[in-house]
């Protein structure tokens, strides 16, 4: 679900606080009518308790910090501009380095095994390689410097 979010983001221009969190209520909404629709689904509920807490933390951690997380991709990549990069790729990458630099409890390897399932199921065929090579030098540099490596 975090990744669904932070995947629409840029296609909201001006997006700020009250559109960002309206985005997110239409989301759950959009999950409850479809799985109403499905026949032996049980209705959709939004997520509670921690995964609740986990994911508004993430999205809102992503929103506040494309800029910075956008300059840690770049820094990272090889003759290749974050322009040219893929929405979902960009998605999963900003989700995945941001679980790396602020979410503490979250190992490194994990974050970077769950951004390479996520590419698997909604990227290209290269994604998981490409995201996999530049979430590997991303972990390696928090490895040496620490979490805060970027401010």
């Amino acid at each position: 679900m975090a990744f669904h979010l932070v995947f629409q983001m840029p296609f909201h221009t001006g997006l700020d606080v009250e559109s960002l969190a309206r985005l997110k209520a239409d989301y759950y909404d959009s999950l409850a009518e479809g799985v109403d629709d499905e026949p032996g689904f049980l209705d959709f509920t939004p997520p509670k308790g921690t995964h609740a807490e986990y994911i508004n933390r993430v999205v809102w951690g992503v929103f506040e910090s494309r800029a910075e997380l956008d300059g840690v991709i770049s820094n990272f990549l090889r003759d290749w501009s974050i322009e040219r990069i893929g929405k979902v790729d960009l998605a999963v990458m900003r989700l995945a380095i941001y679980e790396m630099l602020r979410e503490k409890d979250v190992p490194l390897g994990v974050a970077v095994d769950e951004a390479v399932e996520i590419a698997k199921e909604y990227g290209t065929k290269e994604s998981p390689s490409f995201i996999n090579g530049v979430l590997g030098n991303v972990s390696g540099e928090i490895k040496a410097k620490g979490r805060e490596f970027i401010g």
